[in-house]
């Protein structure tokens, strides 16, 4: 009989040790397959911290804002809820000479994720002219400076026009907007939900110069009276209309091109013993027809003149959106509502039909129809990816082979209330033209036109 070896002698210790190292084997590989062993059924829940993580204010990233006011300042940012916020500012670019506003903060108008808000505060008594430096504080935190300086406003108010403040603006992702397309619209999209996020993108920083939007989007009466001057003073337009009726006269121009438009400016201009804006090779453009088409679409813009123009995507977002970041109304889906049928006339409304100007409720600036009777278009090549400050600047995109539309935006009766949202954007080609698509002008109001601004 052969002897018995010390392996064979020892089954218990073997089948032991086999188990264990099955076991080690089995909890390697549920590691290595991404899963997790079940818990303790008696293991404690980890408790939450009051503020989640991804909700805790960074401060140099509050997009803070400041807009202009004769002996003030507008300060608005991005909030949250719960969090404590103080406002410094100071006449020199340093922290440690600021002096903490003791004002009421003002915390409104959630915005889609409702985990950030507008907030805002105005600081008064100070001097127009000299540029203040101001600063947000959470905790012990500053954030990132703005400056700007206060002007007066204005002695002279045109007729028929609203002053826009102009101010720094430092966009944001919480500025986009979330917007449902109706479910029986008649447009794709039909009940899907939808997110507009407008110029005013994460990290941007502009700085806008006040200015005079017109309040009305531009009548057939108006267009018709300087269309008669100027075929009267050498302009040429490719799209004219007969003379308005009593019954028709006060609906918005359509059916007229982009080039129509710039050409119609310049000749407003003249007519009201004005500067032109649009030139080509330093010429006043005074001809919208096809056969001048190429000048048209090379237009360059001369801000220094005090005449008539097309807002820039800038301006009229600006202006839509009630001109001023740390106001409730800058998150309003519509200009001036959260509610489309309290100021915009769109195809859910209008039974496709135009209606005569400012017959829907004004925004806060006392401008009507931003969001919709027709589309209007604006001043500089669309820019579909705005991703930085270059980006169509406050200017206007100048022409590229990267950009081939000009912007147009607004909505109108023929589209539906996704289009008339504050933050909508979208452009068309020069010589498009539509029944639903018109326009309205602004002016600057720099101090140097002095007194021209009587005109």
């Amino acid at each position: 009989m052969r002897k018995k070896t010390t392996f064979q002698k020892c089954p218990a210790i073997i089948r032991c040790a086999s188990v264990f190292l099955f076991s080690i084997f089995v909890i390697i590989v549920f590691l290595f397959s991404g899963c997790t062993l079940p818990p303790d059924e008696h293991e404690e829940e980890t408790t939450p911290t009051e503020t989640p993580p991804e909700h805790i204010p960074e401060t140099k990233t509050l997009a803070l804002s400041a807009i202009r006011g004769d002996r003030e300042l507008s300060v608005g940012w991005t909030a949250i809820a719960g969090v404590e916020y103080e406002v410094w500012y100071g006449t020199e670019n340093n922290i440690e000479n600021a002096i903490k506003w003791n004002g009421t903060i003002t915390l409104s108008s959630l915005t889609i994720n409702s985990t950030c808000a507008v907030a805002g505060t105005v600081i008064n008594n100070l001097d127009n002219a000299k540029t203040y430096y101001v600063w947000i504080k959470t905790g012990n935190k500053f954030s990132d400076v703005i400056t700007e300086a206060p002007e007066s406003s204005p002695e002279v108010i045109l007729e028929n026009f609203a002053y826009v403040t102009g101010g720094t603006v430092t966009g944001s992702h919480n500025y986009s907007m979330q917007i449902t397309v109706p479910s029986d619209s008649i447009y794709m999209n039909a009940g899907k939900t939808l997110v507009k996020q407008g110029v005013f993108v994460e990290g941007r920083k502009i700085t806008l110069d006040s200015f005079f939007m017109a309040k009305y989007e531009t009548t057939r009466q108006l267009w018709h009276t300087i269309q008669v001057w100027a075929e009267a003073n050498g302009y040429s337009f490719q799209n004219k209309i007969n003379a308005p009726s009593e019954s028709n006269k006060n609906l918005p121009i359509s059916n007229i091109n982009w080039r129509d438009a710039i050409v119609w400016c310049n000749a407003y201009s003249e007519m009201a013993e004005l500067e032109p804006v649009y030139y080509h090779n330093e010429t006043i453009i005074r001809d919208s027809r096809n056969v001048n088409s190429s000048a048209c679409d090379n237009a360059v813009m001369n801000k220094n003149k005090n005449g008539y123009k097309l807002p820039t995507e800038i301006e009229r977002e600006y202006a839509a959106r009630g001109g001023d970041p740390g106001k409730a109304d800058w998150m309003f889906l519509f200009s001036g509502s959260n509610n489309a049928d309290d100021v915009a006339w769109h195809h859910g409304n209008s039974a496709y039909t135009i209606k005569y100007v400012g017959t829907k409720s004004a925004n806060r600036l006392g401008i009507y129809d931003l969001s919709g009777n027709v589309q209007e278009w604006g001043w500089g090549w669309m820019n579909y990816n705005i991703v930085s400050d270059a980006d169509t600047p406050i200017d206007g995109e100048i022409y590229s082979s990267r950009f081939n539309q000009m912007p147009m935006a607004g909505g109108g009766v023929g589209s539906n209330i996704t289009m008339s949202c504050a933050a909508d954007r979208w452009g068309y080609i020069t010589n498009y033209k539509d029944a639903y698509v018109g326009f309205r002008v602004v002016r600057t109001c720099s101090e140097v036109f002095g007194t021209r601004l009587n005109k």
